[in-house]
């Protein structure tokens, strides 16, 4: 995530030479009056309408800039074109998929499949993939249109991302346009500058600060998602916690009357019902995901700590058979060669190994709470008796061949790739799932048809120009 900062080296200057101005955009958030039971983007909502059927299949997209949203397009392609069948009837497996947590870069592709659904596959690698977003908002910054707004109207970077994701990406959608009754969920996540935490755009958390999560446009979610620090600027959320009526909320009744197991617990807890008072948190700053939740994991974790805490059996959960947790990591770990010079590193790189360091070993606890099946968290998923578990990760260092490792974790965390990187990358999506060996294992459940064709992936004739 944080070399991101690195590659907008130009960016960085320029917001330095305006760090004077202060940044004060508009809150776009609009209050609500009282909790909204029947209509409302939240899974509760979404389980109404979806039968969650004998498999809980869930995807986790990381962080890692369009790296991140090429890696987890291939995965996706993959699952479409993987038949399974299920009481004699033969299906996709991406129908299948019953809820996608997403991080930063991984938050483009969720978002877009959430809206869109199979227009993903038509039209993805032309609005997004294959476009340089950084050169363009990089124009844009240097434009004097900008530079104008920017002076009368408190317009910012960061605005200026979502103004051009709403145009161009995501089409002045808001969450309110992402239909419910169709699989799977979307979860996007972000992270509380204030207090470390990760922070979900959905209605239960949006009920907290008493906030209509239906009108607030996708867009802003995901620059929120993706907005790396000192490159971008918060998003900045008004809080109205505390006007509202929550008395029929299952969520705020369960976090006022729970009693935490453990510190995770009781942190996550005491960080929800914060939001409930907006004299102490007047307002929200969010920034990238990356920050408190690189992998898109935390979603998932949280929200299984949050169902142990509300102890409710739902009658859906109650037919699940088999649960698999697939996470599309786009870590990269580059040659760094401090360690092959006795010179001291410079700043630049000192903040740049420090921070990759301190995300890296949170990925690695993340991980190990979701591959551990005997850890009290992911005995959630045991409830209604002991089920079939698979954790199943797609990531660079998969790959045997240490020249692919080597190709894929030099690729930058930014918002433009070549085309060449880009194809590059969705078959890696799809090779790193189809030869997992937890993948095969799950599919053993399924009478399965895989798509045909070995997938090769060169590099020997990859160049810095597309072809």
């Amino acid at each position: 995530m944080y070399s991101l900062v690195r590659s907008s080296s130009v960016l960085i200057l320029l917001a330095a030479l305006c760090s004077g101005c202060a940044s004060q955009f508009k809150p776009q958030n609009e209050p609500i009056k009282s909790y909204n039971r029947d209509h409302a983007y939240r899974f509760r909502t979404y389980q109404q309408d979806n039968d969650l059927g004998e498999t809980l299949l869930i995807l986790a997209f990381s962080g890692g800039g369009t790296r991140a949203s090429a890696l987890s397009y291939g995965v996706m392609e993959e699952l479409k074109d993987t038949r399974i069948e299920i009481e004699g009837v033969k299906t996709r497996l991406l129908d299948e998929v019953d809820y996608i947590s997403a991080v930063s870069g991984g938050s483009f592709t969720a978002a877009y499949y959430g809206l869109f659904g199979d227009k993903l596959f038509s039209d993805y690698e032309k609005v997004f993939l294959r476009q340089s977003v950084q050169g363009a908002l990089l124009w844009q910054l240097l434009s004097p249109g900008y530079w104008w707004r920017s002076l009368f109207t408190r317009f910012d970077r960061t605005e200026m991302a979502v103004e051009y994701y709403d145009n161009y990406i995501f089409k002045g959608k808001t969450f309110g346009d992402i239909p419910l009754s169709r699989r799977p969920f979307i979860n996007i996540n972000a992270t509380d500058l204030s207090q470390g935490n990760r922070f979900s755009f959905d209605q239960d958390t949006f009920d907290l600060l008493c906030s209509d999560l239906d009108t607030f446009n996708v867009a802003r979610a995901v620059t929120a998602s993706s907005a790396v620090p000192v490159a971008f600027p918060s998003i900045v959320l008004k809080n109205h916690g505390g006007g509202c009526d929550l008395s029929e909320s299952a969520m705020f009744r369960m976090l006022n009357e729970s009693k935490p197991l453990d510190i995770r617990q009781r942190e996550l807890v005491s960080g929800l019902l914060s939001y409930n008072d907006s004299k102490q948190h007047p307002y929200i700053h969010l920034v990238d995901g990356g920050i408190s939740d690189n992998l898109g994991l935390r979603g998932v974790i949280d929200g299984l700590q949050l169902a142990e805490l509300e102890n409710v059996a739902q009658d859906q959960t109650k037919k699940v058979k088999r649960v698999a947790v697939i996470l599309v990591n786009a870590e990269v770990r580059p040659k760094r060669g401090i360690d092959e010079s006795p010179n001291k590193p410079s700043i630049t790189d000192t903040i740049d190994a420090v921070t990759n360091a301190q995300i890296q070993r949170y990925n690695v606890e993340s991980r190990a709470i979701l591959q551990d099946q005997d850890d009290r968290i992911v005995r959630g998923f045991q409830r209604f008796g002991r089920i079939p578990y698979y954790f199943i990760e797609v990531n660079f260092q998969s790959f045997s061949s240490p020249s692919l490792k080597e190709f894929f974790n030099a690729l930058p965390t930014s918002l433009e790739l070549s085309n060449r990187e880009i194809d590059t990358l969705i078959q890696a999506g799809r090779s790193l799932l189809r030869n997992s060996e937890e993948y095969s294992e799950f599919l053993e459940n399924f009478t399965t048809e895989m798509p045909d064709g070995h997938i090769e992936i060169r590099i020997d004739d990859l160049t810095d120009e597309d072809e």
